[in-house]
């Protein structure tokens, strides 16, 4: 049932004195270090120094935890209990790192970690999506951002997380750790940027006051709450799967967000059902100009359904919309098991503009990772505050016939 020995956390009451104990017995410097923490990287494992400022016993058990990887800790956790162990902590998830503790019959302290097994049960179709909260907590990292230059705005994003997710958010320390070790720098580079590419694009075409605006996987998107009193006319659309559109509004609502009467929520899976379909019912205009918004979906599609979507686009909207989107450039690994990569476009500008042409549309802007950084991730002094992951870039085009 264990695959090899994951964590380790010692608890100690001066986390100075340990460090430079660490530091003189392991000859290297902790990975990260923060004021309650300070973690070593050895091999495949992580070993943690964590701040307890009275720990209760000096027994090993009690100021030890060690941190078994299992295949599946849910299966992994029941057949410990069956077996006479006894719960200690039972399984939580802070984002995607999962661990639990039990004591064995003999007064040990077993820690085991790993991911759910049951990847088809944790597809969005089963869940809310897991890479939405991903970008969720990321824009609520980015909201508390020290660096003013690249300062996040979505105020509203932390509403969206779990209480375990929160934690990393306390202190500017905790923050940057969570950026290099749960999320990485280049994805909240990215992540950063792309929220103030699509914010502009949203912004424009509301001063505008276009007829209507569709989210293509709305996800915990918050724009049309935190520009709603710039909403005039503008009718917009929100579209997603159900289970993560229901934890969407039941969020809102319990936080007393004001949602305005522009905005509805239609729930769709777009691997199966006609968009025409869902959004018929709720108004959508087939004759009057549009924005699609199409944000941190096409590259978990499957080459068909992004092919239906633009057709739905040039069948069913008038000329002169647009459509903004992100795509991946090359076949990648996903961040997340259960939402597997399942398209990309190569070549760049001239490859995206060749796979959109035949449904009528035509470059307005093209934005690679090096204009991302140009644009959104630069600081003052021009250094670049986070590079943006490589291998995605953005899209904006206009339906011209």
């Amino acid at each position: 049932m264990f695959k090899s020995l994951k964590r380790i956390t010692y608890q100690v009451n001066d986390i100075e004195k340990a460090k430079k104990w660490y530091n003189d017995f392991l000859n290297t410097p902790p990975v990260f270090s923060a004021p309650f923490v300070a973690i070593y990287k050895i091999g495949e494992c992580s070993l943690s120094l964590s701040l307890h400022q009275s720990p209760t016993s000096s027994d090993t058990n009690e100021r030890t935890e060690t941190y078994w990887e299992v295949e599946d800790i849910d299966v992994t956790y029941k057949r410990l209990l069956d077996l006479g162990a006894k719960p200690l902590m039972p399984v939580k998830t802070v984002l995607n790192i999962r661990i639990a503790k039990v004591t064995d019959p003999f007064g040990n302290t077993i820690g085991i970690t790993g991911s759910m097994p049951d990847v088809k049960n944790r597809t969005v179709e089963h869940q809310p999506s897991e890479t939405a909260m991903t970008t969720a907590f990321c824009r609520a990292l980015a909201f508390l951002e020290d660096r003013k230059e690249i300062q996040g705005p979505d105020s509203l994003a932390e509403l969206f997380l779990t209480d375990e997710a929160k934690k990393p958010l306390n202190d500017s320390a905790t923050r940057k750790w969570a950026i290099q070790n749960l999320v990485t720098a280049p994805l909240y580079g990215y992540l950063l940027a792309r929220t103030a590419y699509f914010d502009r694009i949203f912004n424009k075409h509301l001063r505008d006051n276009i007829a209507q605006i569709v989210f293509l996987g709305a996800g915990y998107d918050t724009r049309s709450y935190r520009f709603g009193e710039q909403i005039r006319d503008t009718k917009i659309f929100e579209l997603d799967v159900q289970s993560t559109q229901e934890r969407k509004l039941a969020i809102l609502k319990k936080s007393n967000v004001v949602i305005p009467p522009q905005v509805s929520y239609v729930s769709i899976d777009f691997k199966v059902d006609m968009i025409e379909n869902a959004l018929e019912k709720y108004g959508y205009s087939t004759t009057a100009e549009t924005l699609f918004i199409w944000e941190g979906v096409t590259y978990y599609l499957p080459e068909k359904a992004i092919n239906s979507t633009l057709s739905f686009i040039k069948s069913y909207s008038s000329k002169g919309s647009t459509l903004c989107f992100d795509y991946a450039t090359d076949k990648l690994e996903s961040f997340n098991a259960a939402e597997p990569f399942k398209s990309w476009i190569g070549n760049g500008k001239e490859g995206v503009e060749s796979f959109v042409s035949p449904f009528g549309l035509k470059t307005i802007q093209h934005i690679d990772s090096n204009e991302m950084e140009r644009q959104f991730l630069t600081l003052n002094d021009g250094s670049i505050a986070e590079n943006a992951l490589s291998k995605f870039c953005f899209y904006y085009g206009v339906l011209s016939d």
